[in-house]
């Protein structure tokens, strides 16, 4: 086999990506706030020099969205509009500003357009001069982002009851979302990253018919802006997916993250899309990282690799999600050790 050079994150991560082969299998590490100071504190540094102390090769860019928050300070409201809990580590839904009616016209929407939203992201990318992989921040990409505005039990009724209105409602999101997708491919990101959770611990959360009507033609629109510019695309999604993992593929699908193994056991997913897909993630924040001995974490690090990477190529290793702070500062250190040299 021909040695291979010394590469950047950057093109790494591309290669990763299209499963061609690489130095080092290349790595991500994502925290939450409250968990990145404690690993600063650990590590005797900045929380903004820690992404580079983790060996990460990811950058997102965002939307420059200034935080907004309720009166009493305890929701944060993003770009869309949707309230979520200041106080928590995670993820709380807060406050959908579309919860007592469905009705697409009579909301403010945000504009796409707006000539200075992606000024920061421009200067990240100036700043990071071809270092890194840079790719957009689609998280709650569509469903998530219908739910968000509408409320979750009550967008999961639009969808069976309402399927007229929840398509209308789709339909919104994703027409913005072209429009800030292709502003950022012509920004020059390497590639798209899109999170949109379809599913729960044993199952989706909706039928898969559901899904391939309301959800994948839209998602297809989003992925094509960058496949369509010769660019990859991540897709994150927690839960069992398996029903729509061929759709997925069909779609455009390049990369599939957090590959959790409580519900996607690696080697069959290696098996069955293994020449299709390249994965993103794998050691479990849920039964491992928070729970495990340092060795336990080592064990399942070495197995993530030796499951989803057997040709050595093809998996961004990392955790599963973003580690909270229950996780302990020894299995990070453990896990980081069991990353490839």
């Amino acid at each position: 086999m021909p040695v291979i050079q010394l590469l950047t994150p950057k093109e790494r991560m591309r290669r990763a990506l299209w499963r061609q082969p690489v130095d080092r299998l290349p790595v991500q590490t994502n925290f939450t706030g409250t968990m990145g100071a404690k690993l600063a504190a650990h590590f005797h540094c900045t929380t903004a020099e820690l992404p580079e102390r983790l060996d990460n090769h990811l950058l997102r860019v965002d939307v420059d969205h200034p935080p907004q928050l309720s009166d009493d300070g305890q929701i944060t409201f993003d770009w869309w509009g949707a309230g979520w809990g200041a106080g928590t580590e995670g993820y709380w839904h807060a406050s959908a500003p579309l919860a007592d009616g469905c009705d697409p016209a009579a909301f403010a929407w945000p504009d796409p357009q707006a000539p200075s939203l992606f000024d920061k992201a421009a200067a990240t990318i100036t700043a990071d001069a071809g270092r890194h992989f840079v790719v957009p921040n689609f998280g709650f990409a569509l469903f998530e982002r219908a739910w968000s505005l509408r409320g979750f039990d009550q967008f999961l009724m639009d969808l069976v009851c309402e399927p007229e209105a929840a398509a209308e409602l789709l339909d919104r999101i994703t027409a913005i979302q072209l429009t800030l997708a292709r502003r950022l491919v012509a920004l020059g990101v390497d590639g798209g990253y899109f999170g949109d959770d379809y599913g729960a611990q044993k199952s989706l959360l909706f039928a898969p018919a559901v899904w391939r009507e309301l959800i994948k033609p839209r998602l297809a629109q989003m992925f094509a802006v960058f496949r369509d510019a010769g660019l990859p695309v991540i897709f994150h999604s927690d839960g069992d997916i398996w029903p729509i993992l061929p759709d997925l593929v069909d779609i455009g699908l390049t990369c599939l993250n957090p590959v959790q193994p409580e519900v996607l056991e690696h080697a069959r997913l290696y098996r069955e899309f293994g020449r299709h897909l390249s994965f993103y993630g794998g050691i479990s924040t849920q039964s491992v990282l928070p729970v495990a001995t340092p060795d336990g974490v080592r064990a399942a690090t070495a197995a993530c690799i030796r499951d989803l990477a057997p040709d050595g190529s093809g998996l961004i290793l990392g955790p599963s999600h973003r580690m909270q702070s229950d996780i302990p500062v020894e299995n990070v250190v453990a896990m980081l050790g069991a990353f490839p040299a």
